[in-house]
Parts: C-alpha cells; structure tokens; sequence
C-alpha cells in the first residue's frame, strides 16, 4: 500500500499504484456483471421450469434459511460469491498475463473448475442435507449454462476494463 497526502493506493507492485476506486472496479465490475448474467439465465430458466425466484430461493434455503426474505437473501450472497470468484480470476489472470483467447478460455475453464470445488468439495461438505434442494431449483443445463457465460462474460468485461 503506498499513501500519499490526497489518495490510498492499494497493489501488487509499487510502479502499479492506481487509485483504490480504479482497482475496486477492476476487481469487482467483472464478477458483478458475470453473476448478473448467471443469475439473469437461472431466473428466465426457472421462469420455465420451476418460479422465478427458485434458484436465488434455493441458495438460502440450502444454508438453512426459509423465510419470505429467502430470494434476497438468495441475491445477496450469490453477488457476493461472484464478486470473490472475480477476484480470485482477476489475481489468476494478471499472475499469468492472460489476454485475448487465452483470457476467455480461462474464464470457462475456471468457471467448469470452480462448480465440482464448491458443489461438491464445499456445499457438499457443509450442506449434505439441504443440497438437493439447490439441485432442483433449475435444470442441470441451465446451471452449466449459467456457469459457461459467467466464465465468458467475467473474462470479457475484465478484458475491457484492464485496458
């Protein structure tokens, strides 16, 4: 971190230094935009298949929460996890220069690695009980849907903020 008397910088490298906003956006623009774009795909699906709101409704109800409030909450925390997710992507991505093909293939290959992480070795080891529930708030295909054009649009967006 360097500080001066007007602005916090936060980096990686010293000769890097931008503004606290400017890395923020970086960081977190990307994951914001990809779960958007997840969760937009999981809702027009459910839309469908089962409600509207059954996916982002299952996310809390598979953390034990069943409540009227159960769809934000559902939204919170999914925001919440893409935003983390971006972040680890973003670190990934810059730690091995990624761009162009490379950077979006990286993208769905992070995404298709992250899901069996967290289905199974996380939520599974957490929620054993109440995981089925999230299994059946969308079809299978709609979640790997979801999960690929995550993958896509956290590269893209990362690309054209990073230039």
């Amino acid at each position: 971190m360097v500080c001066d008397m007007s602005t916090t910088y936060f980096t990686a490298w010293p000769s890097a230094a931008q503004p606290r906003s400017v890395t923020a956006r970086r960081y977190l623009v990307p994951g914001l935009s990809a779960g958007a774009v997840f969760l937009g795909v999981e809702l027009l699906v459910g839309a469908f298949t089962t409600d509207l709101w059954r996916f982002p409704s299952a996310i809390a109800e598979t953390i034990g929460v069943s409540s009227p409030l159960a769809p934000a909450l559902g939204v919170a925390i999914h925001f919440t996890f893409s935003m983390l997710l971006c972040a680890l992507f973003v670190a990934g991505a810059e730690r091995f220069q990624l761009r162009g093909r490379r950077l979006l293939a990286a993208g769905v290959l992070f995404m298709l690695a992250e899901s069996p992480i967290s289905i199974w070795l996380v939520l599974h080891t957490l929620f054993p009980t109440t995981l089925p529930i999230l299994f059946d708030a969308v079809p299978f295909w709609a979640s790997l849907l979801g999960r690929i054009m995550f993958g896509v649009v956290l590269a893209e967006v990362y690309a054209r903020r990073s230039n």
